[in-house]
């Protein structure tokens, strides 16, 4: 091993490291088999790790100040030109390192839902949660340490709540609406069922904010297929408009027209959530298609109310829009 000061100033490069988009350096202080490991850590380390390798403390902290590792918080580094820009990975690769530095934890709420493959929306992604035993509840103001109540399932993380319960942690925890992101997606996705999700329902209601997870678990519905779906379905419900998932509306002859979004219930007003995924390809077919299917709709005397994410974001603009349609389709 060399001396902490013969390392070199400006590290060389590996090849491309997959899912990070970036590049590791070659450090000659770094034994092969470490590298290794970092590398099937996304980017991460512990102190114990890189002490077992041979790199002195001083080390880690010359290296922080070269800018070559990042110290996340006690005990836990990341390989600074490994760090994913994308909120939820990052969250995921800081979940990677928290796994060896607590071996005896859990992964709960967001950092479960995120284990599970559980869309998230709204919520803190800055620090990963973790349930541990009892008598071992501390942790590092880098991790949200929580104590455990139920036992765990595998994931590719490692042990965590069940999925059921992580997207009740998320409704306690943040609210309503961002419970109910994630919920729709796992009945949709068949993760749990709404009997598993009253059960983790049960668990909490008596925890502090934990009459959020009740609300919840009365709003889920399976058949929601997007974030901006249950975002929506969310805004309409709380304003009092009774809306139905994904209706298949038939011309005449009974054959399918279309399926939409949500129909307001005793009314011919459809709305349709327009995300960047739709129009994604750029195709010209695809908007021809959906103008030809908007066509057939206001033909059989439907309204269309067309939302974006930005509608969503303001509530009020929304059920403005919809509050019109409801005038022009009476």
């Amino acid at each position: 091993m060399l001396s902490p000061m013969s390392y070199p100033q400006a590290p060389t490069w590996l090849d491309d490291t997959p899912g990070s988009g970036a590049k590791m350096p070659c450090m000659t202080i770094f034994d092969r088999s470490f590298e290794s490991l970092i590398r099937s850590q996304d980017g991460m380390f512990t102190t114990s790790q890189a002490r077992a390798f041979g790199l002195a403390p001083r080390t880690l902290v010359d290296l922080s100040k070269q800018g070559v590792i990042d110290n996340e918080m006690r005990g836990l580094y990341r390989v600074r030109s490994m760090r994913h820009t994308d909120p939820i990975e990052a969250h995921r690769q800081l979940m990677r390192g928290v796994r060896p530095l607590y071996p005896d934890a859990e992964f709960a709420g967001v950092s479960a839902a995120l284990a599970h493959g559980i869309p998230v929306w709204g919520v803190d992604l800055r620090r990963p949660v973790i349930r541990r035993p009892v008598d071992r509840g501390r942790g590092t103001k880098g991790v949200i340490v929580r104590r455990r109540y139920l036992p765990s399932v595998e994931t590719e993380f490692g042990p965590t709540v069940p999925a059921a319960n992580a997207v009740v942690e998320v409704a306690v925890d943040y609210g309503i609406q961002q419970g109910l992101v994630s919920a729709d997606f796992g009945l949709h996705h068949g993760l749990f069922t709404f009997a598993g999700l009253a059960d983790a329902v049960n668990l909490v209601r008596e925890w502090p904010n934990g009459s959020r997870a009740v609300s919840m678990e009365r709003f889920a519905d399976l058949r929601s297929e997007s974030v901006l779906e249950s975002r929506g379905r969310f805004t309409c419900v709380t304003h009092d408009i009774a809306v139905i998932p994904q209706v298949e509306i038939r011309d005449p002859t009974g054959k399918v027209v279309a399926r939409v979004d949500l129909l307001i219930r005793d009314t011919k007003v459809i709305i349709e959530f327009d995300g960047k995924l739709k129009y994604a390809s750029g195709s010209g077919q695809v908007l021809w298609d959906e103008k030809v299917r908007e066509d057939a709709l206001r033909a059989l005397g439907y309204v269309i109310v067309r939302l974006t994410w930005a509608d969503i974001e303001n509530p009020r603009r929304a059920m403005a829009k919809i509050y019109r349609a409801l005038l022009i389709a009476a």
